[in-house]
């Protein structure tokens, strides 16, 4: 079975690390702002593709960086960090936090993205269909706002949770409180979003109660060649609930490629 590898690198200061795994075109998927997780879920993807997910500065692996505190800041990082890997041109996918990420960078790099997948991406104010605080949210319930079918945290989530699980959580929240303590959207983004002119996938769990499903339209208003995918009885974590969501991205990236 395929299996990440890891790199580590020095990405202007910043100890980074990069699982990638598999061959073919880049396929780079930005993390969303929680990795309890893992990554095993998007290996699918390796099957056409060279993934490579980087994790970002305060997350995972990677080291602490105080100083990154906007999504302008991840994208010169993960600037640095693809001319460091020498990925010139890519599909490139986010989710949630990482989403917001890749939509920020895509419509930076146009000439750079050949596709791109926003899954379950905050960073437009919608506010009929608002996202839910995540900052606000009791810990005893911030599982059931990520996932429909809670089994998927079995192997992840110690209980009781231990001091080194507490203490990893608490600062993958610190890092992201950085960037969206004030407000989880940029209220300049659909001024811009009409950049995005790469064939793009808009992809949801449909019992999505963080970012909910509905946000989807919105999105595809403003994005020229969007697609919507909605995902039944899944919520903000749909690579860890079905394997459709893998299947999903890989039929959309692959679409150019030779059969």
């Amino acid at each position: 079975m395929t299996a990440f590898e890891e790199l580590r690198l020095d990405v202007n200061g910043v100890d980074t690390v990069v699982l990638t795994a598999g061959a073919g075109p880049p396929l780079v998927f930005f993390h969303g702002a929680g990795t309890t997780t893992g990554f095993d879920a998007l290996l699918p993807l390796a099957e056409r593709f060279r993934l490579v997910v980087p994790n970002h500065p305060g997350y995972a692996r990677s080291a602490d960086d105080p100083s990154v505190d906007s999504v302008q800041d991840y994208v010169l990082h993960y600037l640095d960090l693809l001319d460091r890997l020498e990925i010139d041109r890519l599909t490139l996918a986010g989710h949630s936090l990482g989403g917001y990420l890749a939509a920020t960078f895509a419509i930076q790099q146009t000439s750079r993205v050949e596709r791109l997948v926003l899954v379950a991406p905050i960073g437009l104010r919608v506010p009929e269909h608002p996202v839910a605080d995540i900052f606000s949210i009791p810990d005893e319930e911030l599982l059931g706002y990520l996932a429909v079918d809670q089994s998927i945290f079995a192997r992840h989530v110690p209980v009781p949770p231990t001091p080194e699980f507490l203490a990893e959580r608490y600062r993958e929240s610190t890092s992201t409180a950085r960037v969206l303590w004030d407000r989880p959207y940029d209220p300049k983004l659909p001024k811009w979003l009409h950049r995005l002119t790469m064939p793009t996938l808009l992809l949801w769990g449909a019992e999505d109660r963080l970012v909910p499903a509905a946000q989807a339209s919105v999105w595809a208003e403003y994005v020229p060649d969007a697609r919507v995918r909605i995902l039944p009885g899944v919520g903000h974590l749909p690579f860890d609930e079905t394997p459709e969501a893998a299947r999903a991205v890989l039929e959309f990236a692959s679409a150019d490629l030779p059969a």
